[in-house]
């Protein structure tokens, strides 16, 4: 195996600079001796590494299969030093384990394993009253400031992303001593006055006009780590709001650091839009709505994700015939497939129902009612006794 200051040697027919020649400066690009050849980047100093973080629970085994994607994607087209740090729970099995490390090992890049079993016992069974259709592993996130203590800045992504530009864009940008960066939400754009996404937003302490999504964060964990130990924080604040949040980890980071969020440029967390073009080169590409793992459908975001599976250590043994049963089985199964015009229906008739129902109106209307009954109560628990 050529180790890499030998892949930088010239050839020994190579013409030799004479004395009295101008050398090139410490920091001038040298040639690569091969333009095919990958280029190989060393590893210099911590600071000069990019360090993104994913969110592995896996209780089936085959979710870890969509943080390898997210993995490879970022390694394709990635010309600096990553390293991924995976938080995980004992739902990692080691055949997970190892194809992490193999993808890794194969762009030559780096990635670390985090358990955070005990943040996990630590939320119990009070995130059930938060987390509604989320599972645990959507708080792993929150753990990140006091779990991974040797770097001061990390990029966050989804296992439902697939990056489709060089990362070091989105780690290059100057965060202006926020502690937080990220993308508006879409559901934002659409809010109307009232409706149960602003009143729960309000009443959570947050901004319609700065709430972003939680998919693709920049996090300046110096600044986090100003708080204390901020996982405490966080689960202080998911206990005395769980009246309140759908989305609990995007919630609680919306208020906790209003007034302190870097707005970014919507390539770098680019949501799917049913029924709509999209041209998904040079952004990061968020499948939230339509999974691929779930669903697939000729769009730009579901062939990328299986085109970076069959790049990763999940597809590198998978045969064409076995990738087309796979393909053919999830499209099978999708919301958007029905073998009869009553399936198809069905589904819409429901549809219809649910906006006859003015299910929004309602929601607005519990959930004031929720949140001043909980006021009440946290009030009068509060209130010292009049007779003591």
């Amino acid at each position: 195996m050529t180790d890499e200051t030998d892949t930088m040697r010239p050839t020994p027919n190579a013409q030799r600079p004479t004395p009295n020649a101008q050398r090139p400066t410490p920091n001038a690009q040298r040639p690569t001796p091969n333009a095919q050849r990958p280029t190989l980047f060393l590893r210099q100093n911590s600071d000069e590494i990019i360090h993104v973080a994913l969110a592995v629970y896996d209780p089936s085994g085959t979710y870890s299969q969509n943080a390898g994607v997210v993995m490879t994607s970022i390694f394709e087209n990635t010309h600096s030093k990553v390293t991924v740090h995976v938080l995980h729970d004992d739902t990692l099995t080691n055949d997970n384990r190892q194809k992490f490390i193999r993808t890794a090992e194969k762009y030559s890049q780096s990635v670390e394993f985090h358990d955070v079993s005990e943040y996990s016992k630590q939320l119990g069974k009070d995130i059930e009253k938060v987390s509604g259709n989320w599972t645990i592993g959507c708080c792993y996130r929150l753990a990140i400031p006091d779990i991974i203590t040797s770097v001061n800045k990390i990029i966050y992504l989804d296992c439902d992303t697939i990056v489709n530009l060089d990362i070091k864009e989105l780690w290059d940008i100057d965060l202006e001593g926020k502690s937080l960066a990220g993308v508006i939400d879409i559901a934002c754009e659409r809010i109307k006055l009232f409706s149960d996404w602003h009143v729960r937003i309000r009443f959570a302490g947050g901004r319609v006009d700065s709430y972003i999504n939680s998919g693709v964060i920049v996090m300046n964990l110096a600044k986090f780590r100003e708080h204390g130990k901020f996982f405490d924080v966080v689960f202080e604040w998911l206990m005395s709001h769980s009246h309140l949040p759908i989305f609990p980890d995007q919630d609680a980071l919306n208020s906790i650091f209003l007034g302190d969020i870097k707005l970014l440029d919507g390539k770098f967390n680019k949501f799917y839009v049913p029924n709509v073009d999209q041209d998904i080169s040079g952004c990061i590409a968020h499948t939230c709505g339509a999974k691929p793992w779930r669903e697939f459908m000729n769009i730009p975001q579901h062939i990328l994700y299986w085109d970076m599976y069959l790049r990763s250590a999940w597809g590198e043994n998978v045969t064409p015939l076995e990738l087309v049963r796979t393909l053919a089985s999830i499209s099978s199964s999708s919301q958007h497939y029905h073998q009869s015009a009553r399936q198809c229906l069905k589904p819409v008739t429901k549809a219809i129902l649910r906006k006859l129902s003015l299910p929004g109106f309602r929601h607005s209307v519990m959930m004031i009612l929720r949140h001043m009954y909980y006021r009440l109560t946290h009030y009068v628990s509060k209130k010292p006794d009049s007779k003591s």
